[in-house]
């Protein structure tokens, strides 16, 4: 019977790391080239009477830049019905811009704590399965 491969291993555990990212909301860059480094996941524009809506996008498909607004070119999240999520193109004026949502690693001690138990465990595992047995 062919053992799997620690690279199958690794890959089974990846999905639970996934659970240490957050997705936050930062400042919108105020430089041109900060602005292009940003990966973002939605905007959060602020509203004529006060308030603020966000915006979330499946997937940022295309990004632009000016030194006035943001043209986002994505996909929203999927209906409720299980049809896919309409991809669209949304304008954004920079000054109504109060932050990006980002995805990022959660540093917190439980995201860490789970991190290194689902590692750990994969590495023993890894390490196990794929050994030679000493017949």
């Amino acid at each position: 019977m062919k053992k799997p491969g620690r690279l199958a291993i690794l890959f089974a555990a990846v999905p639970f790391l996934g659970g240490c990212f957050t997705v936050a909301t930062v400042p919108v860059p105020a430089t041109a080239p900060e602005r292009e480094d940003t990966d973002f996941q939605g905007v959060v524009v602020r509203q004529v009477g006060g308030g603020e809506e966000t915006v979330v996008f499946d997937e940022v498909l295309e990004a632009t830049w000016t030194p006035t607004s943001l043209s986002v070119v994505g996909q929203l999240p999927a209906m409720d019905d299980g049809a896919p999520g309409e991809t669209v193109t949304r304008l954004f004026p920079i000054s109504t811009l109060a932050g990006l949502r980002v995805r990022k690693l959660d540093a917190g001690k439980t995201s860490a704590l789970v991190g290194g138990v689902f590692l750990v465990a994969a590495a023993i595992i890894a390490s196990q399965v794929s050994g030679t047995a000493g017949y």
